[in-house]
């Protein structure tokens, strides 16, 4: 069996076994030579995939436009910062709702990227959902609210969401209303989070904190060289005892960067482990992945 012919049948048996949505090849994980460009995301009824190298991979396109629960499939070119998107098979429309574990979200795979989902940090929004009751929570690079409407979801008193796009908090807000969450838990601030400490730490303390940047967005955040600035913070915002959640998400950058700017600027946070992402994401380099680090807010006065 050849790599290719693995990786459509890795498709369509992920597609076979799908509850919602899921990545059903992550070649840029660099296990399969001929999709070391692609990935194939399945957001039901429709697939998206990325191309990073300007293939049409019409392959991938005739094998999945043979599934039943296929309607439409969609190619992104990215090409760095610049993305074109294309619909080749039925008619992917400009916007739709997806269910995952029973909450609803909008997706608009044209606008960019990212379009509106992420499906390796899944998860950890399970993680939220569980041990959001009855807590105040504080969610950083907040995007479409993902984490928010999960934590709602699962009987938070209140969650703050910061992000400085002010759009995005706009697409988080119709996803709680989609899910007919009462608003008046849900608190949206689009700021640069930089400029936020003050207003934040007045909204607070927290029992839960967390903090999922961009790894590299300009004028706003480069891990390299702010994310000591946001860990020195968080120990002004948790409550002791207080849960807090680090997130990186770089090819370059493995948990040892995180293990070092903890132990840099958080002394206060004690490591309790790293959390589980989605198994779909498979990286022969391990430390490429998504790294998500549970901390605690030290107890002591």
């Amino acid at each position: 069996m050849t790599f290719a012919t693995e990786a459509i049948q890795i498709c369509l048996a992920r597609l076979d076994s799908a509850e919602g949505p899921r990545r059903l090849l992550h070649g840029r994980g660099g296990g399969y030579e001929e999709y070391r460009y692609v990935v194939v995301d399945w957001y039901p009824p429709y697939i998206l995939i990325g191309s990073f190298d300007g293939g049409e991979y019409s392959d991938l396109v005739a094998a999945l436009s043979t599934h039943s629960s296929v309607e439409g499939i969609l190619i992104q070119m990215r090409r760095g910062r610049e993305t074109s998107a294309t619909s080749v098979m039925g008619c992917v429309p400009e916007e739709f709702l997806v269910e995952e574990k029973g909450l609803v979200f909008r997706i608009r795979p044209y606008r960019s990227q990212n379009v509106g989902l992420f499906l390796d940090i899944a998860p950890v929004r399970d993680w939220v959902r569980e041990r959001a009751c009855n807590k105040k929570i504080l969610n950083l690079f907040a995007y479409t609210c993902s984490f928010s409407v999960y934590a709602v979801a699962g009987g938070a008193e209140a969650v703050i969401n910061n992000d400085m796009s002010r759009a995005a908090l706009d697409w988080g807000r119709d996803n709680h209303r989609i899910n007919r969450h009462d608003l008046g838990r849900v608190k949206m601030l689009p700021h640069n989070v930089f400029g936020s400490w003050g207003k934040l730490r007045r909204l607070g303390p927290y029992d839960m904190v967390i903090c999922d940047p961009p790894t590299r967005q300009h004028g706003s955040f480069v891990a390299e060289k702010d994310y000591g600035r946001v860990i020195k913070r968080l120990m002004s915002l948790a409550k002791p005892g207080g849960d807090v959640l680090i997130c990186l998400n770089s090819p370059f950058l493995g948990r040892h960067f995180v293990e070092d700017q903890m132990a840099r600027w958080g002394e206060r946070l004690m490591f309790q482990g790293w959390l589980r992402t989605s198994t779909d994401f498979n990286e022969t380099n391990t430390e490429a992945g998504l790294k998500v680090g549970h901390y605690r807010m030290d107890v002591r006065k």
